[in-house]
């Protein structure tokens, strides 16, 4: 096993890490920066970068670190639905009564968010993922779900994480109304070489590994072949580490990586 051969006290590159252990880049601490700007103001903020950069991972780490009695976290993955069953998702995730009718399911789901902020006084946060994938007429609902007060009331925090084509979409004439509601967005860029580097030591030294273990030509070429995505870094060095293992390799040089590359 990769753990006994290397002697790590744990599987290293895993994607459910603690808040506190996520590598913090300036990317990462500028997105954590507007993230706290968002839970002062409330309201709509667009997260997008390329997949695997680590977006998701941003906002379970900002979500969880919330007190929990003064914010309710709503998580919806699920972003390819019609806009009824949209409609129908956000009401039983608000805890709202089902019903076949769209206005009575906003009627409800409003009503569920009201209750939140007014009785349980808790500051709902909405996180739509993978929201590139949401259709055209549901992304014409979202102005709608979000209209508080006459337009006058931004009562929870919304946040769609999406890949960058979601910012082109958004150009759109269609789109202006949920365009201009947008109060904050950011895009996640992947790691850089030197980052990459810091990324690898960084997941080796929370198992109590040695970051010589990949030498610094494995290192670029993770990077090289990774562009500098998290996941795909994580997969890579697992297949990496996993072959070591199989060859008893103690370090692993750029020709392991490369061949470990053929496999994921």
């Amino acid at each position: 096993m990769i753990e006994t051969f290397y002697r790590f006290s744990d599987l290293p590159f895993g994607k459910d890490l603690p808040p506190s252990d996520l590598l913090t880049t300036p990317a990462f601490s500028e997105l954590k920066h507007r993230l706290e700007y968002m839970r002062h103001r409330r309201g709509l903020m667009l997260l997008t970068g390329e997949p695997g950069t680590g977006k998701t991972a941003a906002v379970r780490a900002f979500v969880q670190q919330l007190n929990p009695t003064a914010y309710k976290v709503f998580y919806v993955p699920l972003s390819t639905v019609t806009p009824l069953d949209f409609y129908l998702l956000l009401n039983l995730e608000f805890g709202g009564r089902p019903s076949i009718h769209k206005s009575t399911l906003f009627k409800n789901l409003q009503k569920s968010i009201r209750e939140y902020v007014e009785n349980a006084k808790q500051t709902p946060i909405l996180v739509l993922d993978e929201a590139q994938y949401l259709r055209d007429k549901t992304l014409e609902e979202l102005p709608i779900v979000l209209n508080f007060r006459m337009d006058s009331l931004d009562p929870m925090i919304s946040i769609l994480i999406a890949h960058p084509y979601l910012q082109a979409r958004l150009q759109r004439p269609l789109f202006r109304n949920i365009e201009q509601r947008i109060l904050l967005r950011y895009q996640l860029p992947p790691l850089n070489e030197e980052e990459t580097a810091h990324y690898i030591a960084h997941h080796l030294a929370r198992v109590g590994g040695e970051s010589e273990i990949f030498t610094p030509s494995a290192r670029l070429a993770v990077y090289k072949i990774c562009g500098g995505l998290c996941r795909q870094i994580n997969r890579l060095c697992l297949a990496a580490l996993n072959l070591g293992t199989l060859e008893q390799k103690e370090t692993l040089s750029e020709e392991e990586i490369y061949r470990a590359s053929s496999e994921i």
